[in-house]
Parts: structure tokens; C-alpha cells; sequence
């Protein structure tokens, strides 16, 4: 792994190099009792900003060979945002970056320089050997596996990141349907059942998505069934659910979709998040939400129910079966349900006015203000004053701790569509990293 520090101080620089050598050793002697391949050697290189100012790409040999680069939130003479925005322009693609950090600006520090790649902060107050090395190998692995999935999107060859499950629970009563072995009803709603199963053809582990029988004989339902096939694969993107297959067997409608054997959001917010946490996956999503609404489709039911994990760090949006093409003028109708779920529901889709995509943003709203708080907008007694809040209650106010995040907060979730972010392309400029 190769690495450059950026620090003025000099004996800080070696006091970093130092805990990078203890956390190296130590992840070696756990890999040996685990019996798992020995971590990389570290090649460490320091940086004065102070004296040595930006590297250049040749000057005075000096390559830009690095897989993560570990800066410090305070550097002189310049702030490391500004530090990192000169760097950056002179090196595609750039590396992600590690902050270390201090004080009560830590947060707007690390929101700013997210945009410019970093991934991952330590506090100086929790830093120790293990913190540190974890902090930068992790950086290192998970921007691999972001191209290994952007890869597979591009090539259609799909990359499995966990583990598949070795022993689901029995599937009583589950259906036979060619080609696959059904292991494990996981979830069921008012149209379908979901189950984990298995490709003969590969022993590749997916979900089955199964029409309930009695619906698979209503062709309006099929036809629903088939729009959320037609409309995902439309939409070509490492942040949205892959399908494999489309089929109707012995009475059986199907769609075979993608496993995430990491879980979905709320899994995240029940075990609580940081502050960068939280927006490293809002960003995530943002780009996903671009992604979709740059193919023509508004998702209708963003929640944290539908937005998966493939590893820890990587994630997609699943379940389009509320979703509509933008051109769509039929009206096409979840059958059995009011399109949504009323904790996330725009101002407009609880007036059952028509819906673009500022309805999906308004969503993201909500899910931002859950992974800074933990808890949704809205709190209410029953479902009529629930969306009374969306139509007329106020914005809430952010905790202190991250009211730095109140100006996108109240952009987002706006009561009229004119006043959020146009579009999810406007949002991730103005936050991404």
C-alpha cells in the first residue's frame, strides 16, 4: 500500500509513519491466526505543504503512484480543502484520502473536502495504530471494489461481494420454478414474495421475485410486474439493483434479481452513523437518484427499506415496483397500494398531485435528516397528521452537532418543488465527492 502524509510538522509526519508500521504488523499477525492472505508492505512517503507546497506530477522526480493519500484538517499555509483542490487538478483519477481531524469545525472540514475525495476521518483523540492503518487499507479496498462493480455494470459480468448465505432457512411451500433452487422465503408483500435461491446454471445465490399466483392471472398486475423489469433495465448504473431474468413459469411470474448480503439502510441507522458515514451513503444515493432519473424513471417509494448493501460500503436502490417512466401517461398503479410510504412522501404525493423527480429528492430529504438524527422528518400519532406535516408542518431544526447540514437539509425538503434542488445532478455537484 502506498501511501503519502501531508503534515507541516515534521515529527508528527514520523509519529503517523510510526503507528502505520505498528498497524501493519498487527494486521499481519491477524491475518496469520486467521489464516488469511498477509497484508501488502507499506511504501510511506511525507509531504511538507509548508515548504514543498503542491506536488507536481515530474518536478523534481516526483510520481503521483500513491493508493491513498493521508492529510491532515490543519496544514499551513493553506487549509487542506484548498490544498486538495489544487492537487486534484492535476491528477485524474485521483485517490481517496484519509482526514485527520480536530475541534468542534471537524465536520463542515471533512462535508467541504468530501467533495474532493475523502472517504474516511479519524479524530486525533481516537487515533491509535489500529485506527489508522484500518482507516487507510479500508479507503484502499473500497475504492477496488467500486471499480470492480462499475466494472461488471460496463462488461455485464456480475461481482458478488459477500459471502453468499450457507445455510438459509427452509422454504415451506415455496414454488418450483426452472432453473433455480429456492432455499429461503425473505420478505413478502402485497403483490409478491421474495425469496433467496439459487442459478443452477452457476450456483450464482439471487433473489427471486414471485407474483403472487392468484395475481400472475391478472394482466394489468402483470404488466405492472414486467414495467419494473423494463424500467431498471434502463437504467445502467453501479447504484441500482442488477436483474437477471424476466419470466412467467407453470403459472409462475418471476423476476431474478441481484443479492445484497449486507443488508439495507436501516441496519445502518439502528447501529447508529457518523456524521461522514451518513453522507458518504447520501452521496451514494444522490448519485444512484441521478442515475435513475437520467434514464427517464421517478423511483416513487424511496425509503431505507430499499436502499441495499453489498458490502459495507457500497450500495444500491432496489424495488421499482412503484416506479414510473417520466413519459409515462397511462397511470400505471401499484395494485392494492397508494404509491409510497407516508414517513417519506413529498408534499405533492400526499395531495396526489403529479410527481417528477424534485418528489424522489424530497425522499432523500427525509432519509438525510434520518442518518444525522436517527429519526424520520415527522413523528406523528397516526398516518392523517403524519402528511399534514408533510403539506404544512415546519422544517425541524438539526441537533447542534450537525447543523452545518441544516442549509441542505432545508433545500431538499422543501414544500414546493421550485424551491429544492432541481435535479439529483444539481444535488450531487453540490455535495458529492
Amino acid at each position: 500500500m502506498r501511501i503519502l502524509i501531508v503534515d507541516e510538522n515534521a515529527d508528527f509526519r514520523a509519529v503517523l509513519s510510526e503507528y502505520l508500521r505498528e498497524g501493519l504488523a498487527a494486521a499481519v499477525l491477524a491475518a496469520q491466526k486467521a489464516g488469511e492472505p498477509r497484508p501488502s508492505a507499506l511504501a510511506v512517503k511525507e509531504w511538507n505543504p509548508a515548504t514543498q507546497g503542491v506536488p507536481e506530477e515530474g518536478k523534481g522526480g516526483f510520481k503521483w503512484n500513491f493508493d491513498v493519500l493521508l492529510i491532515d484538517s490543519h496544514i499551513e499555509p493553506a487549509d487542506p480543502v484548498e490544498w486538495l483542490t489544487a492537487v486534484r487538478e492535476t491528477l485524474v483519477p485521483f485517490p481517496p484520502v484519509v482526514m485527520l481531524t480536530s475541534g468542534r469545525d471537524a465536520n463542515e472540514m471533512v462535508i467541504s473536502a468530501m467533495k474532493l475525495g475523502v472517504v474516511d476521518a479519524v479524530s486525533r483523540l481516537e487515533l491509535t495504530p489500529k485506527r489508522l492503518y484500518q482507516a487507510l487499507a479500508g479507503a484502499v479496498v473500497e475504492r477496488r471494489r467500486q471499480e470492480l462493480i462499475e466494472n461488471s455494470v460496463k462488461t455485464d459480468r456480475y461481482q458478488l461481494l459477500e459471502k453468499p448465505v450457507d445455510e438459509p432457512q427452509a422454504a415451506p411451500d415455496a414454488p418450483s420454478i426452472r432453473g433455480y433452487v429456492v432455499e429461503a422465503l425473505i420478505g413478502e408483500g402485497g403483490t409478491a414474495k421474495v425469496y433467496l435461491a439459487r442459478r443452477e446454471s452457476d450456483n450464482l445465490q439471487l433473489v427471486l421475485k414471485v407474483l403472487h399466483p392468484e395475481l400472475s392471472r391478472d394482466g394489468r398486475v402483470v404488466e405492472r410486474f414486467m414495467q419494473e423489469f423494463s424500467l431498471i433495465q434502463k437504467i445502467r448504473s453501479a447504484y441500482v439493483t442488477r436483474i437477471f431474468d424476466l419470466n412467467y413459469d407453470d403459472g409462475c411470474a418471476y423476476l431474478a434479481m441481484e443479492f445484497f448480503g449486507a443488508g439495507d439502510l436501516r441496519d445502518r441507522l439502528h447501529d447508529g452513523l457518523t456524521p461522514v458515514q451518513g453522507l458518504k451513503i447520501f452521496a451514494q444515493i444522490s448519485r444512484a437518484l441521478g442515475a435513475i432519473h437520467d434514464a427517464g424513471v421517478i423511483h416513487r417509494d424511496l425509503k431505507p427499506h430499499n436502499i441495499m448493501f453489498r458490502d459495507q460500503n457500497h450500495l444500491a436502490i432496489v424495488d421499482f415496483g412503484g416506479a414510473k417512466a417520466v413519459d409515462d401517461k397511462g397511470g400505471l398503479t401499484k395494485v392494492g397500494h397508494v404509491v409510497g410510504t407516508p414517513n417519506f412522501m413529498s408534499p405533492e404525493q400526499v395531495m396526489g398531485r403529479p410527481l417528477d423527480a424534485r418528489s424522489d429528492l424530497y425522499a432523500l430529504g427525509v432519509i438525510l435528516h434520518q442518518l444525522l438524527t436517527g429519526r424520520t422528518l415527522y413523528q406523528a400519532a397516526n398516518t392523517s397528521e403524519l402528511m399534514e406535516l408533510h403539506v404544512n408542518g415546519p422544517i425541524p431544526r438539526l441537533p447542534d452537532e450537525v447543523n452545518g447540514f441544516q442549509k441542505l437539509l432545508n433545500k431538499l425538503v422543501a414544500k414546493d418543488p421550485a424551491d429544492r434542488f432541481q435535479s439529483a445532478r444539481e444535488l450531487y455537484a453540490y455535495i458529492a465527492y
